[in-house]
């Protein structure tokens, strides 16, 4: 929990440094911070780190939309072909989700945004209340019900303070789930009041919200299940507890009505890479299908949410939180005017700190997240 909070503090600051960056150039993309600090050369490799990362962050999405619907139908009977995840997915992309990604305005999706975070609060007010009736721990009323892969693990009782070098995994989970650097210009550039203290306001706020849910979520998950959390929490829970499902079907509620949003920064980091009409609509709708379809195939396949958060949150996750806000701030603040009046000498040279922890965390970060998942004894 103590590094939780302490990297959520660092990325707030950089999500800050990215809304400073954007009054002192005058930008309105991610793009433009780079080629108006920097040159075309950055602008470009930022435009690219985002794609992947946009596209991990949509698979991410589908992965938890395909399970969570795929159980629901489970616990209300149905079985075959069509209730597997890889079904259930197609059905809710095609029947769902391309209508939504092919809306240029997602303005009305604000107000399922907000109800998709009461959901998330719902999902860990459950897993709190089967944490305290211990319906999991053995001898519970589900513990029986669950695969063994998902029971319960505590071979050395409950770590409060470990640490070791596995803990980069955590650190590409925590980068996954407090990033949204991306979407900082477009954040900025939309606020009715652009000024650096109302939008430090709304930082604020936001990454102790998320802050709050994230610790909340860890403590119980890890109370609860041990070192056997699954990287999708509910996939722990049995088929057969109603509880479960009724938070299952509230995140993926959240999941659908936010991955669009997710989808249009994909989109967007897309069409600039590749210098595409941005006004067109054969262009948008093309790109559209063009990203939805291999995304939902690779979902179909890979189930390891926890793999894909914490390898891409290290490896691309590292250099857009960290290394990224510390270029464009050290850019700015020396090549251009408003950047010189924005950062203080101090700032600039502080900046470069933020880029060696991203290089350090997207290079050792995610090769140690590799060796954890297909040779854990070399760390042993």
């Amino acid at each position: 929990m103590i590094i939780a909070t302490g990297f959520c503090m660092i990325l707030g600051y950089t999500f800050s440094l990215m809304g400073r960056v954007c009054l002192a150039t005058g930008s309105v993309t991610h793009k433009e911070c780079g080629e108006r600090s920097s040159g075309p050369r950055m602008a470009q490799i930022m435009s690219i780190t985002l794609l992947f990362k946009t596209a991990g962050t949509c698979l991410s999405y589908a992965i938890v939309i395909g399970d969570s619907f795929s159980r629901i139908l489970h616990y209300f009977g149905c079985v075959g072909l069509l209730t597997c995840r890889q079904a259930v997915l197609v059905v809710v992309v095609v029947g769902v989700l391309v209508p939504l990604c092919l809306q240029r305005d997602l303005s009305v999706l604000s107000y399922t945004s907000l109800l998709g975070l009461v959901f998330e609060v719902l999902v860990v007010c459950f897993m709190q209340l089967r944490y305290l009736d211990g319906s999991y721990a053995p001898g519970g009323k589900f513990y029986s019900m669950i695969d063994e892969r998902y029971a319960p693990v505590f071979d050395d009782g409950v770590d409060y303070w470990g640490t070791s070098i596995t803990t980069f995994v955590l650190l590409g989970n925590l980068s996954s789930a407090f990033i949204a650097h991306y979407n900082a210009p477009k954040f900025f550039s939309q606020m009715k009041v652009q000024t650096v203290s109302h939008f430090n306001s709304a930082v604020t706020l936001a990454f102790l919200f998320s802050l709050m849910i994230y610790l909340w979520i860890m403590a119980v998950g890890y109370l609860t299940f041990g070192t056997a959390a699954d990287g999708l929490i509910l996939n722990n829970y049995a088929e057969s507890d109603w509880g479960a499902t009724v938070a299952r079907a509230a995140i993926g509620f959240a999941v659908v009505f936010g991955f669009p949003l997710a989808f249009t920064a994909l989109r967007d980091s897309t069409i600039s890479t590749f210098n595409l009409d941005r006004q067109s609509t054969g262009v948008f709708r093309a790109v559209t299908f063009c990203l939805l379809l291999p995304i939902a195939s690779v979902a179909c396949f890979v189930r390891d949410l926890g793999l894909v958060n914490s390898l891409l949150g290290a490896f691309f996750g590292g250099m857009i939180v960290l290394a990224y806000p510390g270029l464009l701030t050290y850019f700015a603040g020396t090549n251009t005017p408003g950047g010189k009046c924005e950062f203080s000498i101090m700032t600039t040279r502080i900046s470069w700190t933020w880029v060696i922890l991203g290089f350090v965390m997207s290079t050792l970060g995610s090769s140690v997240i590799i060796v954890n998942k297909y040779a854990p004894d070399l760390l042993a």
